[in-house]
């Protein structure tokens, strides 16, 4: 069956309001609370959750999350975790699946890698799970910066996630992605840039000549000096290099584009 199958029209329309709830909304934590709050909305669940951690320094950056029930809370812990929940996370297949495979797009679920007779077998579930009842989870991956992982993963006790719901985030990922970006570069007071700038200025940081941008974005040289200008004028800055540095959030920098073959 058809994506356009499964998912109604009044689907499409919840994804399109969480992405605009969260282009509106402030920019507090990883992702905007009417972000979090839509999603729990659409994919019902006993908690949604955004993590942000550091795998090289084993260090858990930012939890944000909201409970069924609307009780939000927020922690930015100062202090690591203990070494034995990082050997038992890497340890657990479903959470380190992403850094271990290099796959940053697929919506994965706990009953991908487990039955519930292997999950509760495992020693982090075993650990960290039982007090919650949480015998569910679904998780899709948000941009990271380099030895980072940030996902957002739903929680459930009593069944599991459905195929529907699954493809539901995979359509909603990349938008996740824009929000993301997008509150990145608000919460360090960057004007905002057009999508068509915002492409300009990630080739011009990699290196493309302004002819080379053009050809690989199908427009002229002289558009792409317009676009320069707009971009240096909204960051007050006169080279591409501190443009870049200044607009440009650290997770897209730390995915370069891949460009079309360049016309000649």
């Amino acid at each position: 069956m058809t994506a356009s199958g499964l998912l109604r029209e009044r689907d499409l329309r919840a994804l399109t309001a969480v992405v605009e709830d969260g282009l509106r909304d402030d920019p507090v934590g990883l992702l905007p609370w009417a972000v979090l709050d839509r999603l729990l909305e659409l994919i019902p669940a006993d908690v949604v959750q955004v993590d942000d951690r550091d795998l090289k320094r084993r260090e858990t950056v930012l939890e944000q999350a909201v409970e069924n029930g609307g009780e939000r809370f927020i922690d930015a812990p100062d202090d690591g975790d203990d070494e034995r929940f990082w050997q038992l996370r890497n340890d657990f297949i479903a959470c380190s699946y992403s850094a271990h495979s290099g796959d940053l797009v697929s919506v994965t679920k706990w009953s991908d890698f487990y039955s519930q007779a292997e999950l509760r077998s495992t020693p982090f579930w075993a650990e960290y799970f039982p007090p919650a009842g949480i015998k569910y989870a679904m998780t899709v991956p948000l941009p990271s910066p380099a030895g980072r992982t940030r996902y957002v993963w739903f929680a459930r006790t009593h069944r599991d996630f459905s195929e529907r719901e699954r493809l539901v985030l995979a359509v909603l990922r990349p938008h996740l992605s824009e929000v993301v970006l997008d509150a990145e570069r608000r919460r360090r007071g960057i004007p905002r840039l057009s999508r068509r700038e915002q492409e300009v200025l990630q080739f011009a940081a990699e290196g493309y000549s302004n002819a080379d941008i053009a050809g690989i974005l199908f427009i002229s040289v002289s558009t792409v000096r317009k676009h320069m200008e707009n971009i240096f004028n909204r960051t007050g800055v006169r080279t591409r290099s501190a443009a870049a540095a200044l607009a440009l959030p650290r997770a897209s920098l730390a995915t370069p584009l891949v460009p079309p073959k360049i016309r000649r």
